[in-house]
């Protein structure tokens, strides 16, 4: 019954989400990847990803592209929280040491962000569609 409930929510966002259907798909991408990647920087990487992938799975299905290209973009923008203490384990302990403050964090953290979101938006544009 929670399933049958999940799907109708799903193609409900979906369908409401039909207005991307004239948007270029790298810009579509581009927009997912920025999103999630600043997304994680406040959330946990896992619930972002868990949150956002049936969504824009069902957003792909409704504008009728594969779910693939835009689930990779959000797999691999949920990995690339670089910016604050708070996004991963790895960057709490860098500013626990007390060797870096959170604005050298978020200076360095900010550029590490715009390359990777062109970095996911440019693998999932370009060789996501050769290997699956």
């Amino acid at each position: 019954m929670v399933l049958k409930y999940h799907k109708l929510a799903l193609a409900l966002i979906g369908e409401g989400l039909t207005i991307l259907e004239n948007v270029p798909s790298i810009i579509l991408i581009l927009a997912v990847a920025s999103m999630i990647i600043f997304l994680t920087e406040m959330t946990s990487n896992v619930a972002t990803t868990a949150t956002f992938l049936p969504v824009f799975s069902a957003v792909a299905i409704a504008i009728g592209i594969v779910p693939v290209a835009l689930t990779i973009p959000v797999c691999l923008a949920a990995s690339c929280a670089f910016m604050l203490p708070v996004a991963t384990p790895p960057n709490a302990i860098v500013y626990g040491s007390g060797k870096f403050t959170i604005p050298t964090m978020m200076r360095a953290g900010f550029a590490l962000n715009i390359v990777g979101i062109f970095v996911v938006t440019l693998f999932a544009y370009f060789l996501a569609p050769l290997i699956f």
